[in-house]
């Protein structure tokens, strides 16, 4: 009796995973392409937003495998000297059944601190910008700084446009607030590569050049249920509507800043400070 019991048990349990699995290959060939480039858009730009630190763009690749979704993504240090870990490599951001979204961990960077200390738009600080203007004048003529610019007060994606030069639109490395409450970090908006990797699965053409009407895009997308996913990248929904509806620029990121770049910025009165996160000589 107890062996046909077992026996039972055995085909029942055989008969879940059997029935699992066939569910789990029609739930993905089922998903339509136009899901799959939504899924892409959304939750590759996510995994941007919620790591300024790095450089994330979608390859365009999304996969499906018997249990899950997922899209390759690119992970990219702001400058040479920051690269550690598995950055310059690819990662994953997967989707399963119950719709849980996963991310690939990434390693520490050395800009984490930096923005988790980010005061841009609490007004103007003379001490922390006489601090920055030593730090600046320290810089060799050769040498290079990824920076952290802070305003003192939010602006206009515009009037930012009016004090430094954002003409190619990958410069466009926008902080959109101030600390969010599960992060510490600012809401961040990049183009992506080439100014077009993050929007161009909705704007083929790339005609958006506006880093704040591009991110407000990515916000409408979002949805109430995606609270608890955007919430394990330490991202809050209120915060992210609250930052596309004011539209203003908190700040901005810069790879690529001489010391005058940096000097000429610290004169300027809407600038906060500037944040030196790493430095390195420029190579001829």
């Amino acid at each position: 009796m107890r062996l046909n019991w077992c026996r039972a048990i055995s085909l029942t349990a055989g008969g879940a995973i059997v029935v699992a699995a066939i569910g789990a290959v029609l739930w993905t060939q089922a998903y339509p392409t136009s899901r799959l480039q939504e899924f892409n858009y959304v939750w590759t730009n996510a995994l941007q937003v919620g790591h300024p630190e790095y450089q994330i763009w979608s390859k365009g690749d999304v996969s499906r495998q018997l249990f899950d979704i997922s899209a390759t993504v690119e992970v990219d240090s702001h400058s040479p000297s920051m690269v550690k870990g598995n950055v310059g490599s690819s990662s994953e951001v997967s989707t399963n059944m119950l719709g849980r979204i996963t991310f690939t961990s990434l390693p520490q960077s050395p800009m984490g601190r930096h923005l988790k200390g980010f005061m841009g738009g609490r007004g103007s600080d003379l001490k922390a910008k006489n601090e920055a203007f030593v730090q600046a004048k320290a810089l060799r003529s050769r040498e290079i700084a990824t920076v952290i610019v802070e305003l003192a007060s939010p602006l206009s994606e515009g009037k930012l446009e009016a004090l430094t030069d954002f003409s190619v639109l990958e410069w466009k490395r926008f902080f959109l607030s101030g600390p969010q409450p599960l992060s510490g970090k600012p809401v961040y908006w990049w183009p992506g590569k080439g100014g077009c990797s993050a929007t161009v699965l909705v704007d083929p053409r790339c005609d958006n050049h506006s880093a704040v009407s591009q991110f407000r895009q990515w916000v409408h997308r979002l949805s109430d249920e995606d609270q608890d996913n955007l919430a394990e990248l330490g991202l809050d929904l209120q915060s992210l509507r609250d930052a596309a509806a004011q539209g203003q620029v908190f700040g901005f990121i810069a790879n690529t800043f001489s010391r005058d770049q940096v000097l000429n910025l610290l004169a300027m009165p809407e600038v906060r400070t500037v944040q030196i996160v790493e430095h390195w000589v420029e190579e001829e």
